[in-house]
């Protein structure tokens, strides 16, 4: 997991327009790929999200927050779910536009932790007998 800078982030996601949002989905689902060994597929989420403008990055935000808070459990034994929180803001994102950014930055925080949370040795054990 790679630690983002939040002030980053937003400024860069702010300058392009939002084209870097997509470049961030892109990224952070990969980890998330690696870290988590689900069955993810980072291009084919953005592009259905550039397709649907952004819609579809409603589901990936919410379901990556989910994916963080399941992985910080298995590691940590506790952790607070926001996924709920970062659906209601992109939600209501479709009314007033920008708070999908706010939704942006508690899941980069969110997985900030994650990546201070990876074990020492840097090496993730993903379950073979884990579904899903």
């Amino acid at each position: 997991m790679t630690r983002r800078d939040l002030v980053v982030v937003a400024l860069l996601t702010i300058f392009t327009c939002g084209l870097y949002a997509l470049y961030w989905q892109y990224k952070t689902t990969e980890e998330l790929k690696a870290v988590t060994g689900k069955d993810l597929n980072p291009g084919l989420e953005v592009l259905l999200s550039f397709v649907t403008c952004g819609i579809f990055s409603i589901y990936a935000h919410y379901r990556n927050a989910q994916l963080v808070t399941e992985q910080m459990k298995a590691w940590r034994g506790a952790h607070e779910d926001k996924s709920n929180i970062v659906l209601a803001l992109d939600v209501a994102s479709l009314v007033v536009g920008v708070t999908w950014i706010a939704a942006v930055l508690i899941l980069q925080d969110e997985l900030n932790k994650m990546a201070e949370a990876v074990p020492a040795s840097g090496v993730v054990s993903i379950d073979p007998n884990r579904v899903g």
